[in-house]
């Protein structure tokens, strides 16, 4: 069947990224001018706190005074536990449903006890723990909150509207807010830095720079196109990649089941990445590849089309899953040429 000889396996997972904002008539692919990648602004990245004191959904909570256990309930809470050297007592199972994501794992320590999945927590398992603080994320319910906030400090930070491909992001300010609430601000602050310091780097030197990339979840009824503002279209756009209109006008994280299977000529871009959970979603792509709208694609024509981790691209926030991002996009498209030194 047309397509097997670039079916690889990659860690990796689909994303959808977008970078110039100048408007574009439909299906236009946008190329990104190297020199429109921002430096890293140290102080853009940056976020004050009142001493002791997390901004939350729920409002202002004051830190408990102990903060050694700490449970979390997304994967973007687990990761941005680990990024800065703190292993949670308790965790929860990623969208496989089985473990926490697979980029974690090599972070994480045997004695790590799972308090749930993303559609239910247990709450007797999270009082046994006896935490001191617990970690989520804007989308936790007021029941939830009411519930949990009875056995630790709960922090669910709040939504901030981003000014741009290049101002402080979503998941960075999430970043900052765990940082802080573990008593290490300046340890999270770095890693934003290093993720966005990284992704500059190879910007700078790729042989693709300004050539596009859609990332998109394969599935039956419809393809799931991942957002240009969403962590995985920052990354691509920080590493010098464009989008292409469909990403651009896809609000964050994705397009749900708003792009029917007689849409697939919106992917139209350079490369595709086909973020896939499981064998059925590999399958899926192969019938994509097979369909005659999908083949006039420029990236099949090309032979560009990768198959990537679906629980990386398609799911998970944080600095590690960003250098994880970084590390496919680097095996993808390899690692750059380097401007040798005078």
């Amino acid at each position: 069947m047309r397509g097997d000889r670039f079916l690889g396996r990659w860690l990796v997972v689909a994303v959808l990224v977008f970078v110039s904002v100048v408007p574009a008539a439909p299906g236009a692919i946008r190329a990104q001018d190297a020199s429109l990648v921002a430096p890293v602004d140290d102080e853009a990245l940056s976020v004050t706190f009142a001493e002791g004191v997390v901004p939350t959904i729920f409002g202002d909570i004051e830190l408990p005074a102990s903060r050694e256990r700490v449970v979390t309930l997304t994967d973007g809470a687990l990761d941005g536990s680990l990024s800065v050297g703190v292993m949670p007592v308790g965790i929860t199972r990623s969208s496989n449903g089985v473990s926490a994501a697979a980029y974690l794992e090599p972070y994480l320590e045997d004695e790590a006890t799972y308090v749930g999945g993303w559609s239910e927590l247990d709450p007797e398992a999270i009082i046994a723990l006896q935490p001191d603080l617990i970690l989520s994320d804007q989308y936790m319910t007021a029941d939830q909150y009411d519930q949990l906030s009875q056995i630790a400090t709960v922090i669910a930070p709040g939504a901030i509207e981003v000014s741009g491909p290049n101002g402080l992001q979503q998941w960075e300010y999430e970043q900052l807010i765990y940082g802080y609430a573990l008593g290490k601000y300046d340890e999270a602050h770095d890693a934003i830095l290093g993720v966005r310091q990284r992704a500059a780097g190879y910007a700078a030197t790729s042989p693709y720079a300004g050539e596009s990339v859609v990332v998109f979840r394969p599935q039956p009824e419809f393809a799931v196109v991942m957002s240009h503002w969403w962590i995985t279209g920052n990354v691509l756009g920080w590493s010098g990649f464009a989008g292409n209109e469909l990403s651009e006008n896809t609000p964050a994280p994705h397009s749900g089941r708003d792009v029917g299977l007689e849409r697939l000529g919106e992917l139209e871009a350079d490369w595709l990445l086909a973020a896939t959970r499981d064998a059925e979603m590999s399958a899926e792509l192969q019938v994509y590849l097979d369909s005659p709208l999908f083949a006039q694609l420029t990236a099949v024509e090309n032979d560009r089309v990768f198959e990537v981790s679906g629980d990386l691209w398609s799911g998970a926030t944080g600095v590690l899953a960003a250098h994880a991002m970084m590390d496919d996009i680097e095996r993808i498209f390899g690692n750059g040429t380097a401007t040798p030194e005078a």
